[in-house]
């Protein structure tokens, strides 16, 4: 796919040390699949492995045509030829790295989300069309943003590889994507820092950024690692690396209990969620922005508002939309911060130049839209207003999670500051354009990051968690993407300290928060050693190991069902909650049912007050009446009512639906599976509804 884009990619990133090579993969899954979900939801193309190929093969066509019209500009000299060798042998050797650990955390259970992704996954996997019907609430769509999980479905289809062997690779794939996209970027930025410097030692300056900022995205963490596992020692609960995550509100606890995730936990745990698989649209956007400050000056109107760098953030916000819907208000400010920099940087301050930046921005906007109409007239929005919070973070707690790179970011700034009053001679303006274009790129994004943690002491955005977790989500997903702004800023800043000429006091303070930075490496490190020591290395085909190992009866009932029932058809099985073992079967069938996890469908759907719908209370309802229910012209109603064609019975339905009614359901059609076991407290029926 990559290789495929690399004519487009090359004539966007023609700034870049090495044309855009790894964002060139990116590129090519993002416009192959955007189309492809299309022209599937318009009902032209089905979702068939036929027809990605189609749709890549006339991108490849179009990629040729670029190539031949524009092959004078496609000269690849020794140094970016190498740039590409080197960025590519990293690629494989930090996949091949992530392959081994996730073959330690190939079951797929019900501790987390990963039902709900291998799920999501699964249904996306077996439609023909989109959208794609919610396969725990039968008859309705997906109400989430699951793009993330159509493009793992989308590759997983196109390698030709099965659900349990696509889900493990993608996640291994994406923690490598955490590495190598942010390496690219934070080496051009060091490329534009030491601009044409010609002593040997300083060249590989670019590099050493690069390779910091790597490892600090994927398995970096905050000073908590540091100070809890080897300063502040509890004796009666040893450090753990689940502590960073669920850091503000806990030990001790308070009623403000909130959630700081970051890439390096995302890395080793097992969800393919919205937020982790969005990681690689938010390093392109990145990779486009930085391009965008680094590219010609236009000359015209036209080419201003023609400028493909532009239409590209179109797209990309779009899909960031879908895939984490948080993430398009967050990267929205961003682009509009870059457009405006830009403007700033390259044109004269008059209405005409201000209202062209204005105009990229609205432009950007506009293509989103147009992209995301189908997805948005389909999602329902529950969580829509925006309260103050009333409790704030213990200072102490944000200067541990984010004391450090905040330090960094206002120390490069007040640095860069002092120089601008120095130079008072010349205009503000002037000293500003006089600036490295690297300079003004961290400034913009520290700026943001900082934003982004103090935005969620001041307001978060209503869910149905209660008083505890109110600001839970809302600090989860906005510092999760300030913890990725500052990782590109802070490595930046440490090494330009040491780099740039200056006095001992400034070399000794970069060379102090390195040595602190570097410490915080060891989260990940840490995390990867206690998955290795609890776990067992297993192939990535196991996906559904947990499920045979523990629960056999159910095991092979599931692959019953794969070979003899239509995925098209409703499956009765228990509801619960969320985060127990019901809804397994349509998990791993991707069969619709009933309802799934009650309470995820809750915050999907919730109404207008945040409670669940009446319309899910009464599935929950209707479920166990026809479990228990003992007139059977009423059950027969309710198997009408969701066009149910298959009721499950197992262990769970016995052991959760007291004084379940076997004789009732046995009397509503015809056992096509049963399977004594004594595993179990009942045998494992699937009765056919008349």
């Amino acid at each position: 796919m990559g290789l495929m884009f690399f004519p487009i990619t090359s004539c966007i990133f023609n700034k870049f040390h090495d044309n855009g090579w790894m964002f060139s993969k990116i590129l090519g899954i993002s416009i192959s699949g955007i189309l492809i979900w299309l022209l599937s939801y318009m009902k032209i193309l089905k979702f068939t492995v036929v027809n990605c190929y189609i749709i890549i093969g006339i991108l490849l066509i179009i990629n040729i045509i670029v190539f031949i019209k524009n092959k004078n500009k496609f000269k690849l000299d020794s140094k970016k030829i190498t740039n590409i060798l080197i960025t590519e042998i990293l690629f494989l050797i930090v996949f091949m790295c992530w392959v081994s650990i996730k073959s330690y955390t190939v079951r797929i259970d019900n501790s987390t989300e990963q039902f709900m992704d291998y799920g999501f996954m699964n249904a996306i996997m077996n439609s023909s069309y989109m959208p794609v019907e919610d396969i725990w609430l039968s008859g309705n769509h997906i109400n989430y943003y699951y793009f993330g999980q159509y493009i793992s479905a989308f590759l997983t289809k196109i390698s030709f590889l099965q659900i349990n062997e696509g889900y493990n690779i993608m996640l291994a794939l994406v923690a490598t994507f955490t590495f190598i996209l942010p390496y690219a970027i934070a080496c051009n930025i060091g490329k534009i820092l030491i601009k044409e410097e010609l002593k040997t030692w300083k060249k590989v300056i670019p590099y050493v950024i690069a390779i910091i900022t790597g490892i600090s995205m994927c398995i970096g963490g905050t000073l908590h690692f540091p100070i809890y596992k080897w300063i502040v020692q509890d004796s009666e609960e040893p450090y753990n690396f689940l502590h960073a995550i669920r850091y503000i509100g806990y030990r001790p606890e308070t009623n403000d209990k909130t959630i700081t995730d970051i890439p390096a936990y995302s890395n080793v745990v097992k969800d393919l969620h919205a937020h982790y698989v969005d990681i690689i649209f938010v390093f392109t956007t990145l990779a486009l922005l930085l391009q965008l400050l680094m590219s010609d000056k236009k000359e015209t109107t036209k080419h201003r508002l023609t400028c493909p760098i532009i239409l590209l953030l179109g797209i990309i916000l779009g899909i960031q939309k879908m895939t984490n819907y948080w993430d398009f208000p967050i990267y929205l400010v961003v682009i509009s911060a870059m457009i405006i920099a830009n403007t700033i940087l390259k044109y004269k301050l008059s209405i005409k130049n201000i209202l062209i930046g204005i105009g990229q921005i609205l432009e950007v906007l506009l293509i989103e839209e147009l992209i995301t109409l189908p997805f948005t007239l389909d999602l329902y929005i529950s969580a829509t207003k925006v309260h103050f919070t009333n409790v704030g973070s213990p200072l102490y707690k944000l200067c541990v999670l984010w004391g450090f790179p905040i330090l960094c970011v206002v120390l490069n700034l007040g640095i860069i500051i002092i120089k601008l009053i120095k130079n008072r001679k010349t205009k503000l303006i002037e000293n500003i354009r006089n600036m490295k274009i690297s300079d003004i790129y961290i400034i913009i994004i520290g700026l943001c990051a900082i934003g982004l943690v103090i935005l969620p002491e001041i307001v978060y955005l209503k869910d149905i968690y209660g008083d505890e977790f109110k600001r839970a989500n809302t600090m989860f997903k906005l510092t999760y993407q300030a913890y990725i702004l500052f990782t590109i800023s802070s490595s930046y800043i440490i090494i330009k300290l040491l780099y740039e000429k200056g006095n001992i006091i400034k070399k000794i303070i970069a060379g102090i928060l390195l040595v602190i930075y570097v410490s915080t490496f060891g989260y990940g490190l840490d995390a990867i050693s206690v998955i290795k020591t609890y776990n067992q290395k297993e192939n990535l085909a196991n996906s559904e190991y947990y499920i045979k190992e523990y629960y056999p009866d159910d095991y092979e009932a599931i692959q019953w069902i794969k070979e003899n029932i239509d995925r098209e058809s409703i499956i009765l099985e228990h509801a619960s909650g969320s985060y127990e073992l019901s809804s397994r079967i349509s998990v791993f069938t991707a069969n619709p049912t009933v309802l799934g996890w009650h309470g995820h469908e809750w915050i999907w759907r919730a109404d207008k007050d945040y409670k669940a719908p009446e319309e899910e209370n009464n599935r929950w309802n209707d479920i166990y009446a026809i479990y228990v229910g003992n007139q059977i012209d009423k059950t027969k109603e309710l198997i009408e009512k969701y066009n149910i064609s298959y009721i499950y019975v197992g262990n769970t339905e016995f052991i959760k639906n007291k004084n379940l009614n076997m004789k009732v359901l046995l009397n509503l059609g015809e056992i096509v599976y049963k399977k004594d076991t004594d595993y179990s407290l009942t045998p494992v029926y699937i009765i056919k509804v008349n």
